[in-house]
């Protein structure tokens, strides 16, 4: 594992330390957790299988579409 010297503003240093000490992580873990998503490109996503693929498009749901509202209603009709 390599050293690395970063220069911040020290505002953010104490925020990120304090947020490290409250969240039981280090602050090298931290950093390296945030880089990581930028620097390591995503795996390919597995191709839709034709049925699901089919599916596409099937829906045209109003703008202001709530779903957890939505799913909310279904689950409390389904268990009433």
């Amino acid at each position: 594992m390599s050293t690395l010297s970063l220069t911040l503003d020290d505002d953010l240093i104490n925020q990120a330390q304090e947020y490290a000490r409250r969240t039981g992580t280090d602050l090298s873990v931290l950093v390296a957790e945030l880089l990581r998503p930028v620097v390591v490109p995503a795996r390919p996503r597995r191709p839709l299988s034709p049925a699901v693929e089919a599916l596409a498009g099937c829906i045209i749901l109003p703008p202001d579409f709530d779903y957890k509202k939505a799913l909310g209603d279904a689950l409390a009709e389904k268990y009433r």
